[in-house]
């Protein structure tokens, strides 16, 4: 069994026991006999956390309350670690609590399977401390529209779940599961997920279908049931984002979003969520970097003139007033981001903003409202980050050791920390684990057919009809359909969900496909029915992004009926000068002129079906993302799927007549104006209620 406490350095840790001069105001006890083993604790028994915390030198708990982003090095994805020596190197150089990957960390399961594997065996060499303490491996795996794991399983999306009504909880909790399955596969055990926001603001640009429900109980309900997937896989999940993101219209990773609500009021919306989790046992909670000025004490920033309120991940009385005192948490608070410009260029406190004086400054104030993880405060991706974080963590230290309540602010949040991975059995010695055998396991597990399974069952049960004025199910014989999709990518998806139904039988295997978008044909030239896609918006265009050719006009006019998929984030896409409005209003009027009926598919933020309510049908699949994805392209190494588009597959199946629709509406649709400028705007009064559907 290896000891946290490394044998090189157990020299320095008796020498700072006997003079009593433990940085950090811990005093390290008598841990045994044996100068030349650790044994920090009884014969046999792993250290526990309050003998480790009396072992750490200020550095070491600074650290370990930093967790950094490890992107890149030196403009090179990091996807194995002896690729990059430099970075290993900063990385032994302070005891770090914690590291999150992201998408570029992740080439395939396997290989993320050994750099989690490397960063763990990488820390355990690092020989600037006394202890060394495995990290918390984490990532936002929260599903739908926000995955990492490249071949896994992308589960529906949180609204999605919200939609499949009698069995929402059932799907959370499995919902869960899943996603805990692959991410322990590959070594991860923290999940900065479920995001239990409430929805209850439409325009709002971050949030959307990653939130359950824009109704509380619903919200608390099913975020409970998730975590507990999540959890019982031996991996923390992290609700998020603390005291609530949902009620904003501002996207907090570019500016700072604010909340004009009292106390009061978001006991009774926001934070309802966040009470049932913590009373269920929550162990991590993460921050958001939205302002609450009815509710927080103003300050002055930086400059030493502006007054405003501070972020929550930088309020005293958000973080330890509210969340600790009167919610009884007392778990571990993680930051959102501090890279996200909400914090990093806002000017907050003293020093040029994205300075390291002003990040450090940051850092003392997060501290001190009772944050315990510090959130990516840069990326370590180079040497001058990683001269960064040598000057961050030392000028830290500097603060502690002549301000006492930070220095207490830091033992507490240590000891945290500490508990959390002892709950989770991340400081039990592990047997050595081999890397090969680890990628095989990941790659056995992460995107495996049996969750893929789950993924289509879910996506089935999610999808909505809105609308259906004698137009589905779409199935018949001699007929001309359109798939128009948003983009050039969506055909990928369309065009095998056609394939599959094809195969079903439910369209005749006969049916002539002309794919306008990737330039494919197959099929008779005779062919009874013939299946046009084509997409109305062009990204690639840098002056009209509206893409409206003649053959999709002449597509258009032919069709008897057309199907057109919308991705809407936000409420400009619904502005009357936005291409992507432009395209589905245009295709419907022109469908309708030539005699033919419309289908509007809603593939993100559901609430754009208020404003197409020319369509002959509305359907509604919850997520936009992974249309890019044909899942018959298996991954090269697992043979399995991939992160591909389920809701979407599931919409189109059911319009076809292949099963019933089920889902209803997690979430208010609220009327659309159109402002005289052409902008669009949300109503006060209600179009389609919560738990509409048509069956």
């Amino acid at each position: 069994m290896r000891s946290v406490f490394g044998k090189s350095v157990w020299k320095r840790i008796l020498t700072l026991a006997v003079s009593g001069m433990m940085m950090g105001s811990i005093v390290l006890t008598a841990f045994g006999s044996s100068m030349t083993e650790a044994e920090p604790g009884s014969a046999g028994q792993p250290a526990g956390v309050e003998e480790i915390a009396a072992s750490m030198t200020l550095d070491d708990k600074i650290s370990q309350m930093i967790m950094p982003a490890v992107r890149t090095w030196d403009e090179k994805a990091m996807t194995f670690l002896p690729e990059a020596p430099k970075m290993a190197e900063a990385l032994r150089a302070h005891q770090y609590g914690g590291i999150i990957l992201f998408s570029q960390n992740v080439a395939d399961p396997g290989q993320v399977a050994v750099l989690v594997h490397q960063l763990q065996e990488n820390n355990l060499k690092n020989t600037e401390t006394a202890v060394h303490i495995p990290y918390f491996m984490a990532a936002d795996e929260e599903g739908g529209i926000v995955v990492r794991l490249a071949g896994g399983t992308r589960m529906t999306g949180n609204m999605a779940v919200g939609a499949t009504g009698d069995n929402a909880v059932l799907n959370a909790e499995k919902t869960g599961k899943i996603l805990g399955e692959e991410m322990a596969a590959a070594g991860f055990n923290v999940n900065f997920a479920p995001d239990i926001d409430v929805n209850n603001n439409p325009a709002n640009p971050v949030i959307g279908t990653r939130s359950f429900s824009d109704d509380p109980d619903t919200v608390a309900d099913l975020g409970i049931a998730y975590a507990r997937g999540v959890s019982s896989c031996g991996v923390i999940p992290t609700y998020k984002h603390f005291p609530g993101h949902g009620d904003t219209s501002v996207d907090s990773h570019t500016g700072t979003p604010s909340v004009e609500k009292t106390y009061d009021q978001i006991r009774q919306t926001e934070l309802k969520p966040f009470a049932a989790a913590i009373d269920h046992g929550a162990d991590m909670i993460m921050t958001a970097h939205i302002t609450f000025p009815e509710i927080d004490d103003e300050k002055t920033f930086g400059d030493g003139t502006t007054k405003g309120v501070y972020p929550a991940t930088m309020s005293e009385k958000i973080l330890t007033q509210i969340l600790r005192r009167d919610m009884g948490f007392d778990g571990v608070v993680v930051t959102d981001a501090l890279e996200m410009d909400a914090i990093r260029t806002a000017g907050l406190v003293p020093g040029e903003p994205d300075s390291a004086e002003y990040r450090i400054n940051i850092a003392k104030q997060v501290i001190l409202a009772g944050a315990d993880i510090l959130l990516i405060p840069t990326d370590l991706n180079s040497e001058e980050a990683a001269d960064f974080y040598d000057t961050y963590i030392e000028a830290l230290e500097e603060m502690a050791l002549n301000d006492a309540v930070l220095a207490a602010r830091i033992d507490e949040s240590v000891m945290r920390i500490l508990k959390l991975k002892e709950k989770y059995g991340i400081l039990e010695e592990k047997e050595d684990t081999d890397p090969e055998k680890a990628a095989k396991q990941a790659l056995q597990m992460v995107g495996s057919g049996s969750h893929h399974k789950t993924e289509m069952e879910i996506a089935r049960q999610a999808v909505t009809l809105l609308k259906n004025d004698r137009t589905l199910p779409a199935a018949g014989e001699n007929q001309n359909i359109v798939f128009l999709g948003r983009q050039k990518e969506d055909a990928y998806t369309i065009g095998f969900a056609v394939r599959q139904l094809m195969e079903r039988g439910l369209i005749s295997k006969d049916t002539r496909i002309v794919d306008l978008a990737l330039e494919a044909e197959d099929g008779p030239d005779d062919a009874g029915t013939v299946i046009t896609i084509d997409y109305y918006y062009d990204l690639q265009s840098e002056a009209n992004k509206l893409h409206y050719t003649k053959d999709l006009q002449k597509a258009l006019k032919e069709a008897d009926i057309v199907i057109g998929l919308t991705k809407t984030y936000n409420v400009d896409a619904l502005a009357a000068s936005s291409e992507q409005y432009q395209g589905i209003a245009r295709a419907i009027e022109d469908t309708h002129a030539a005699g033919g009926r419309f289908v509007l598919l809603s593939d993100n933020l559901p609430y754009d079906a208020a404003r197409y309510q020319d369509a002959d049908a509305i359907v509604l699949a919850y997520m936009g993302s992974g249309l890019d994805l044909d899942p018959t392209q298996r991954t090269e190494k697992s043979g399995n799927m991939g992160s591909y588009n389920a809701n979407v597959v599931a919409a189109i199946d059911l319009m076809f007549g292949d099963g019933t629709f089920s889902g209803t509406l997690p979430v208010q649709i609220p009327e659309i104006t159109e402002r005289e400028d052409g902008s669009a705007a949300y109503s006060d009064q209600v179009l389609y209620e919560r738990g509409f559907g048509l069956q």
